[in-house]
């Protein structure tokens, strides 16, 4: 059989060449951020690992008698991977270096469920119409105005009507019915037994929605920290999530399914995001990538 021996070409580490470059995010465009593998061989007795973060600046700073690379004072120690005993009382391991990434944005991350908030109607800086003649008939009142509703527009409506010397006041949300049509508008019945006397109609600026949860393709962001390293960073603890999209009352501070203008955001506010196409953050996370280099997620969704 044979007998193991120890030679002292491996009192350090040697990188051989089975050593690679891994560029971990090509796929996404990314050809400059780098993983250098550098597998290497050392006497079992002389294995030693280096500080996470040290650099690959020399090949003394990688504690191996020689790059297989060139050096590259921008990538970082972030652990000694796959350690193994082999045949001469020899280690291997792969020591690994690498880039501080760049930020990556749009990443598509597939589809995400998400509940989508309602909007209440409001009426403020809406379109007030004057109403110059309203009747009712089969449940329906039909009320003549200029106007640019459609069918399935909520309105606000205050109508005032009498019964003699009596004065009534009605007002309200209402749907514009079928037949809404010119200068024609149909709701649910409001006058009954009563005779009409003057009104507005205000067309909405927001039109209401009811909360709804559906899928919708969702977008990342990813941003990267090395702390000691990147501007601003000391500490873990430096790198903070991105708040999430979570609306309150602004008068109670609990949580809101349903914006309004008491809201935070408002239903002005969220409905200009929807009409501008932006998105908003869903989540957001920060979890260690490589060694110390930690990697904050964010995900995002078109606001609808």
């Amino acid at each position: 059989m044979s007998i193991p021996y120890t030679s002292g070409d491996f009192t350090s580490a040697r990188a051989n060449g089975e050593s690679w470059i891994e560029y971990p995010f090509i796929e996404y465009g990314d050809n400059t951020t780098k993983v250098y593998h550098l597998v290497c061989e050392v006497n079992e007795v002389d294995y030693a690992p280096i500080a996470l973060d040290t650099t690959m600046a020399s090949a003394s700073n990688a504690d191996v008698i020689s790059l297989p690379f060139t050096a590259d004072a921008a990538a970082y120690h972030v652990g000694d991977f796959g350690k193994a005993k082999i045949d001469g009382g020899l280690t291997r391991f792969d020591r690994q270096f690498a880039n501080i990434p760049s930020v990556r944005s749009d990443s598509p991350s597939g589809t995400t469920a998400y509940t989508y908030p309602g909007i209440s109607p409001s009426n403020i800086d809406g379109t007030e119409r004057t109403v110059t003649a309203a009747s009712n008939a089969a449940n329906v009142t039909t009320l003549t105005c200029t106007n640019s509703v459609s069918v399935g527009d909520t309105v606000y409506i205050n109508i005032v009507t009498s019964t003699g010397s009596n004065i009534f006041t009605s007002s309200g949300f209402y749907i514009a019915l079928t037949g809404t049509s010119g200068s024609v508008v149909k709701i649910p019945a409001i006058i009954v037994g009563t005779t009409f006397e003057s009104g507005t109609l205000t067309e909405l600026t927001i039109q209401p929605k009811a909360q709804k949860s559906i899928p919708t393709g969702s977008l990342s962001d990813y941003s990267y920290f090395l702390p000691g390293v990147s501007a601003g960073i000391t500490d873990p603890t430096d790198v903070e999530e991105t708040p999430v999209f979570a609306p309150f009352s602004a008068q109670t501070g609990e949580v809101a399914n349903t914006l309004s203008e008491l809201t935070i955001p408002n239903s002005s506010s969220y409905s200009a995001d929807v009409a501008a196409r932006n998105f908003i953050v869903i989540a957001s996370n920060v979890t260690r990538w490589r060694g110390n280099i930690l990697q904050k997620q964010n995900v995002r969704v078109r606001a609808l």
